[in-house]
């Protein structure tokens, strides 16, 4: 669930997780889709887009980024994503998509249209990625015969040849299946088919997933979840890899308990087909998921869509490593690169999976009849109008409903390193009753002090029983309510670091609170008894410092303790720097030579920066001293104002200024006692470039301002450099050559660019402001 961060400054802080009565509100495919823009602490420029016009509020699903995804959203927006959700009445198409780094498709229960597969199939030839997220076979959630493997593998079990089997004829002429054309589609674009298998009991604490390494995505991944899931077959291992595996030796008491088959297809392991798998389609990539339990979060939004009843989803983000591998999946799936299918990496490739005669899509069979069960009288899947209130696509709102409502009361601050108190009320219970299986626990929202997001970071006490000796939720407890329907219990947290967390009292599977918490260093002088007397003697030790805003001479971007001075790429001075007691006080200037004309696309990497009388060459680089003493911090923007043109203004169309490898340096960092909270942050992100392909790195968009550097309050003081490559690394230019492995500042000049033998130039502009103190 979306939360509001706060940091108190009472001794006595309160909070509420629920209003007294709830109505929930309806929503519908014409109103605003919410979007979460990117963290400000870390904008990485990389967007994703989550489908919810295909059925994914149907049901028991719940799979927006606001509701039940709403953690993992959250953990995009912290990792620099801008996350949004795709809402709309018509077909998606490639406009929709071609802004988006990927494009997630939780659990779909509405087909996808020819037209609609055909823009997917190219937003990823064309450099998308796609993330599909499916679930176990039968987990028809709007009761319409179709299941989310099946609207993702592209034809429906038992019924390869006409998708509107034993449906009625309103269901068939709806515009929901209108030009829907059953085929195998996601095994022909992508290698890869979700089986119709159901898996179940797994036991992560006795049974070993196989993990298979590829870029970095399943690194440090040891378990996942699974809750009544399916796998995958790869029918082309040239174009799809498995990642993570079940663990061997499955057997019928590992499958679902609802399974209409076998559940469990050939005893697990690699045999069984990959849980999470990957694909690499033309320039683009894709994702595959078979359980949405290792995404979703206990936060539903939306009334049921049939019955108006209230939703209850897994809280899944949180559990093993999960988030992990959701997060590194992202990463893997946002960065461009061009190599066209797995034969074409250093990656090992998978097993084929071996499929059963009855998998083949023509031979498939209904194991029972479908749907699973009659759907409410007056429901109709394919009609919103037909949709309970408060349900997503219902225009009317649910009426009020009385809701407990649970409040948590912080006694004192909290401190690190000691034992903290706060009571837990729960009010709207039935009078006189007991409540049992609550829980609280304290958790981190962000990875900090070596805990991983989501990590459990106290050790917990319930009234006035014994500390737990493990760091955890606390113990289930129970209370009484009074007359009134009210009960309390007074519980007690001990957390060894300071930071920003985030308190969660749970009531069996279900959050009841989350509240935003600040825990504050533990203080270094024990408080002296107010009834013993001082024996202290004060003196005063005095300096008076006198402002300094003159300009700041540029430092060596390697060795901050030493100043160079830089020159101009055809050895003429440089401008000196802007002054003041906030300043930038050199940039570099760009220069890619004179190069031959190409009729091809090339990349061109930038001269290095050059030094008066010094034969040092460094990479390109910006520095910025900051000398108010007010620890308010600052952003520095860079803009292109304009595209290469030359002076007869033919313009470079199409031409890409990328800057990338950013390394951070200041005098400060060469002081005993540095601390690295105190540093600002970059957005210049490993870059890597051919003659040909350009991967990584910040993109400047002509016209677009982009934050470059950032330091937030507390951050930033004093003098910083931000270089573009490092010598050690061979990456910051040559000092007559624009060969581009060997820069990390690169003009991309398409072929369509057709330059003329001109000289051709770009106005850039690094802006500095100050950031409000809050």
């Amino acid at each position: 669930m979306r939360k509001s961060r706060f940091t108190s400054r009472l001794l006595l802080v309160l909070a509420s997780a629920m209003f007294v009565s709830v109505s929930v509100g309806a929503e519908t495919s014409l109103d605003k889709a919410p979007e979460i823009n990117a963290s400000s602490v870390a904008i990485n420029h990389k967007k994703v887009l989550f489908d919810n016009t295909h059925g994914q509020t149907a049901g028991a699903a719940d799979w927006v980024i606001d509701g039940a995804f709403s953690d993992f959203a959250n953990a995009l927006e912290n990792k620099g994503y801008f996350v949004k959700e795709l809402r709309k009445t018509t077909p998606i198409t490639l406009d929709d998509l071609k802004e988006y780094d990927v494009f997630v498709l939780p659990e779909a229960n509405i087909p996808y249209k020819v037209g609609e597969q055909q823009a997917i199939a190219d937003y990823v030839s064309q450099g998308g990625a796609v993330f599909y997220i499916a679930d176990h076979y039968n987990a028809d959630r709007n009761k319409n015969r179709i299941d989310s493997s099946e609207v993702f593998n592209g034809y429906r079990r038992g019924a390869y040849y006409d998708m509107t089997k034993d449906m009625s004829a309103e269901e068939k002429n709806s515009d929901a299946m209108k030009d829907v054309k059953s085929s195998d589609w996601l095994s022909d674009t992508f290698g890869i088919r979700f089986r119709y298998n159901a898996l179940d009991n797994i036991d992560n604490n006795k049974q070993e997933w196989i993990i298979e390494e590829a870029f970095g995505i399943t690194k440090d991944v040891k378990k996942v979840g699974l809750h009544a899931g399916s796998t995958l077959a790869i029918t082309d291992n040239t174009r799809a890899k498995g990642l993570v595996y079940p663990p061997k030796g499955l057997t019928s008491a590992h499958k679902w308990g609802h399974a209409v088959d076998d559940g469990v297809y050939n005893g697990g392991g690699i045999e069984e087909g990959p849980y999470i798998a990957i694909s690499k389609r033309d320039n683009g990539k894709a994702a595959f998921l078979g359980d949405t339990s290792l995404v979703e979060d206990a936060s539903p939004k939306y009334l049921r869509e049939e019955n108006g009843k209230s939703k209850k989803t897994y809280d899944g983000f949180k559990e093993a490593d999960d988030a992990k591998i959701l997060m590194q999946l992202v990463d893997w799936l946002a960065e461009k690169e061009t190599y066209k299918n797995f034969t074409q990496s250093d990656i090992v490739l998978s097993e084929m999976t071996k499929i059963h005669d009855y998998e083949q899509p023509e031979k498939t069979t209904e194991p029972q009849d479908e749907p699973w069960a009659a759907p409410q009288a007056g429901y109709k899947w394919f009609d919103s109008s037909t949709f309970a209130p408060g349900s997503f696509g219902s225009a009317n709102k649910a009426p009020a409903q009385p809701q407990p409502r649970t409040t948590v009361v912080f006694t004192d601050k909290p401190v690190a390193n000691q034992l903290n108190k706060a009571t837990i009320t729960m009010e709207g219970l039935t009078p006189n009753s007991e409540v049992k299986d609550y829980q609280f626990g304290v958790y981190i929202p962000t990875a900090q002090n070596g805990f991983e997001l989501g990590s459990q970071v106290a050790k917990t006490k319930i009234a006035d029983g014994q500390l737990s000796e493990k760091i955890g939720y606390s113990d289930k407890f129970s209370v009484k309510a009074d007359i009134k329907g009210t009960a309390s219990v007074e519980v007690s947290y001990f957390v060894e670091f300071d930071g920003e967390y985030n308190f969660r009292v749970k009531l069996g599977k279900n959050n009841v609170l989350t509240q935003s918490i600040r825990i504050e260093k533990e203080s270094d002088t024990p408080p002296t008894p107010e009834d013993k007397p001082s024996l202290d003697y004060s003196i005063i030790g005095q300096i008076k410092f006198n402002k300094s805003d003159g300009v700041v001479k540029p430092v060596d971007p390697e060795n901050p303790n030493d100043t160079l001075t830089p020159v101009n790429p055809d050895g003429t001075d440089t401008k000196p720097g802007t002054g003041g007691l906030l300043s930038i006080d050199y940039a570099s200037n760009f220069s890619f030579g004179q190069p031959m004309i190409e009729t091809t696309l090339k990349n061109y990497g930038a001269f290095a920066q050059r030094f008066k009388d010094s034969d040092v060459l460094r990479g390109n680089y910006v520095q910025v001293s900051d000398k108010r003493g007010t620890q308010a911090g600052w952003v520095l923007q860079i803009v292109q104002n304009n595209q290469f043109k030359s002076s007869n203004n033919d313009e470079l169309t199409g031409a890409k200024l990328v800057l990338g490898n950013g390394n951070i340096q200041s005098p400060n960092m060469l002081q005993e006692g540095f601390d690295v909270k105190t540093m600002p942050v970059h957005t210049a992100s490993s870059l890597k470039a051919t003659d040909s392909s350009l991967t990584g790195g910040l993109e400047l968009i002509p016209g677009q301002s982009h934050i470059v550097l950032k330091a937030d309050k507390g951050q930033g003081m004093g003098t910083w450099v931000l270089s573009y490559g490092q010598s050690k690394d061979g990456n910051i230019g040559l000092l007559n050559d624009n060969k581009p492995h060997k820069s990390s500042v690169i003009l991309s000049v398409p072929s369509t660019a057709n330059p003329k033998e001109a000289l051709y130039e770009s106005s850039i502009t690094y802006k500095l402001s100050m950031v409000p103190t809050p």
